[in-house]
């Protein structure tokens, strides 16, 4: 699962994003820069966490810093006496990307803190731009003119991932986003044997650890592709075609499409190869006739029954 994700358009009309041309997300700042068709603007003003961090998009884009960073530096090698304002709520350049913010400090770049309180605000004063936020440490309102606005947008999944995760049976996270089996020990599985998730599809995250994740993915693939044979559990459901009555209750439920109903022959029938055990289809059953081997309901009474006799022996 590699659908990928998009970026955040801004709709906000606080920003003035698609009413006034000087207003640029960093993608379009970054391809007029790449075209060499931009005049570099006298001061430039950097707003983080558009489309990130806030009641409908609550987590980091983790991107977003990380570009406006980059894209500072290239400012300052393009016109060096080009003025960059970054405003932000916290940067997050991680890992080795620290020594960029660095180096983006030295070269001039101003980073300023606005309030969790309210995003800065885009104001037209006649043909100028402002832009209006609350400085915590001044502990007022600052109004800074600006000659451009660039908005670093977040990352959002895809609109047809809900869409996916039902065909395949595979999670999201509330955020939308597909959910791995295990964050650590299974961090490219999915709960569903067989399928795995890499990139932009599984979150926010740089070209290089989207190809990190992705290589990771195929190496976990070829674990299953390089084998002759696969084993398979031993835990499977069984039917009891007596008393099955063909109700398809049990084909509903199952997560795996290991069970199904044979019209033909009016009973339910358990694939092997697909089932993994979970026992839905035998809690769900009505008329008892799906169970677990070595969970059926002899067993189990029989294990309780020897616990009770040696509890009464001790």
């Amino acid at each position: 699962v590699a659908t990928g994700g998009k970026a955040y358009l801004p709709e906000e009309g606080v920003f003035l994003y698609g009413k006034d041309p000087r207003v640029l997300t960093q993608r379009e700042l970054e391809e007029k820069m790449y075209r060499g068709n931009m005049t570099p603007p006298g001061r430039v003003v950097m707003i983080q966490c558009v489309g990130s961090r806030d009641a409908a998009h609550p987590y980091c884009s983790r991107v977003c810093c990380v570009q406006a960073v980059k894209n500072a530096l290239r400012l300052k090698e393009i016109a060096p006496g080009t003025e960059v304002f970054v405003l932000y709520r916290d940067m997050r350049t991680y890992g080795l990307y620290e020594r960029y913010y660095k180096k983006a400090r030295e070269k001039g770049v101003l980073f300023v803190r606005f309030g969790d309180e309210a995003m800065p605000m885009v104001e037209k004063d006649g043909d100028s731009l402002l832009v209006r936020f609350f400085d915590p440490l001044l502990g007022e309102e600052v109004v800074l003119p600006a000659d451009c606005v660039v908005l670093s947008t977040g990352i959002v999944p895809c609109e047809d991932a809900p869409a996916l995760s039902r065909l395949l049976k595979v999670p999201l996270t509330q955020d939308g986003f597909f959910l791995e089996a295990h964050v650590k020990l299974r961090p490219v599985d999915f709960a569903t044997e067989g399928i795995y998730v890499c990139g932009l599809a599984h979150g926010p995250k740089l070209a290089e650890e989207s190809i990190l994740q992705a290589k990771a993915a195929v190496a976990r693939l070829m674990t299953v592709l390089s084998k002759d044979t696969l084993l398979s559990e031993a835990q499977v459901a069984t039917v009891d075609e007596k008393k099955c009555t063909a109700c398809g209750d049990c084909e509903r439920v199952c997560q795996y499409r290991a069970i199904g109903v044979n019209r033909e022959k009016g009973v339910a029938q358990v694939n092997r190869a697909l089932c993994k055990g979970c026992g839905l289809c035998s809690a769900t059953c009505r008329s008892g006739a799906v169970q677990i081997l070595g969970f059926t309901k002899e067993a189990i009474l029989a294990e309780v029954e020897y616990l009770y006799e040696t509890s009464l022996g001790t």
